[in-house]
């Protein structure tokens, strides 16, 4: 007898009490949900209010809760194939990538614009240690080369790299430019730019080795030249 009287009482201490708030009542739920539907244009505050007037106390966020969700708009939303359609005329896109020297104690940082319409490589750099500042030179002197050209471009594509950061993003705006970033770990966004790099991967560096960066330079000039008038592309009806 004694021990069944410990086990209960055990039973009542370490038994588990539901925290939180009560569930709401299935019936209330239907009510929210068909007054919700037979007034579209209402939003949860209204909703709400109409329910209070019913009697049923409840919180708003429990409506907003309850109401059904519309679907997302396919329509509204623009992919990233239908940004670049619209733009590709007005738009740059551009990336860094590494190569290394003949003793691999140098490592060069390669940054280049590519411009989506044409295809075409207009401007390139290369660094051993590549800043924001240095970044804003490199485009001074592109957009300058534009202007020559009587080009201009309107967006700017570029990944979430510290050089592109919010100085350089300012700086653009000077220009009337627009700064588009990439979402993180998605370099498919900026494919252009990383087919680009491949091309110049496999075209190129697999078969050169610079001594130094002058020779980097030099040599990758004649490459994007190669690249820019003489080079077929797929995307321009294997014209170059």
């Amino acid at each position: 007898m004694a021990k069944e009287k410990v086990q209960n009482l055990l039973v009542i201490t370490f038994e588990k009490k539901k925290t939180g708030r009560p569930n709401i009542p299935w019936e209330i739920i239907k009510l929210i949900r068909r007054v919700a539907k037979e007034n579209k244009i209402w939003g949860a505050t209204k909703l709400h209010g109409l329910l209070l007037k019913l009697g049923h106390t409840i919180c708003e966020r429990t409506v907003s809760k309850y109401i059904p969700k519309p679907p997302p708009n396919t329509k509204k939303r623009i992919s990233w194939k239908e940004f670049y359609l619209l733009h590709a005329d007005a738009m740059i896109v551009s990336d860094t990538f590494t190569a290394y020297s003949s003793n691999f104690k140098e490592i060069f940082r390669v940054v280049f614009f590519l411009h989506l319409g044409s295809r075409q490589v207009l401007h390139f750099d290369i660094h051993t240690n590549p800043t924001t500042k240095w970044m804003r030179k490199v485009l001074k002197f592109a957009i300058r080369k534009q202007k020559q050209a009587g080009k201009k471009f309107h967006y700017f594509l570029s990944d979430n790299d510290s050089v592109f950061g919010k100085r350089f993003t300012k700086y653009l705006i000077r220009f009337g430019i627009k700064h588009k970033k990439t979402s993180f770990h998605s370099p498919w966004q900026n494919c252009y730019a990383e087919r680009w790099i491949k091309t110049c991967r496999n075209e190129f560096l697999d078969f050169f080795i610079p001594l130094n960066q002058f020779h980097l330079e030099k040599k990758l000039e004649e490459f994007i030249h190669f690249y820019n008038h003489h080079r077929t592309h797929l995307a321009l009806n294997k014209d170059s």
